[in-house]
């Protein structure tokens, strides 16, 4: 979803890069500071946020970078941070507009699919229908959503669960096909008319 921080005058704004960006588990965040914040020290400082211009000085105090550099702490991991230049290559390429218009018409296509073929089986959709009201996800709601969780990641299909009753599908518009979510809303189906999901525990022993 597009985000426009200047027309937002957004103060702050933190993300992660592990999904939508594809830098995987462990990767680097990102943060947004806007410029009238550039003085104000973090309460977390380290040697990075230092002045460039003294920062090999080795000096006992901390000298505030009065910028965005500021408010880094210590040294990038940079195996972490390596797949976020290949990727933030392709969102530059191909432009967050049109990632944005196929990612609506997956989401589109997804909840079609569980109207269409999982309702049946006791299935809603929990998040907003308009478009502008809508991220990447679907949030597709059932009594026994955290078992579902479970089967699915059985079929190699991995969602998140989110109390009390969510199965959160997260079709990343770079890499997922439309043909993906047909072959989901099939998994789906098996698992639900065949109740594949009472074979796995209600109990909450895990993350999912």
């Amino acid at each position: 979803m597009p985000h426009d921080f200047k027309k937002l005058d957004a103060d702050f704004a933190v993300w992660c890069n592990y999904k939508y960006l594809s830098a995987g588990p462990g990767a680097i965040a990102g943060i947004y500071i806007n410029r009238k914040h550039f003085d104000k020290e973090p309460g977390l400082a380290g040697w990075q946020g230092n002045a460039k211009a003294t920062q090999f000085l080795l000096k006992q105090t901390f000298e505030h970078a009065k910028d965005a550099g500021g408010w880094l702490i210590g040294t990038q991991p940079l195996f972490s941070m390596a797949p976020l230049e290949g990727v933030l290559k392709l969102y530059n390429e191909v432009g967050m507009d049109k990632i944005r218009e196929k990612s609506l018409s997956l989401t589109d296509y997804l909840m079609f699919l569980i109207d269409e073929r999982l309702s049946k089986y006791g299935c809603n959709i929990g998040n907003p229908r308009e478009a502008s009201r809508r991220g990447g996800h679907v949030a597709l709601e059932h009594p026994e959503a955290y078992r579902i969780c479970l089967s699915l990641k059985e079929h190699n299909v991995i969602p998140d669960f989110r109390e009390p009753n969510v199965v959160r599908l997260a079709p990343v518009a770079l890499y997922v096909t439309f043909e993906d979510a047909y072959k989901l809303a099939d998994i789906l189906e098996d698992i639900l008319s065949n109740k594949k999901y009472e074979k796995f525990t209600s109990k909450r022993e895990m993350v999912v």
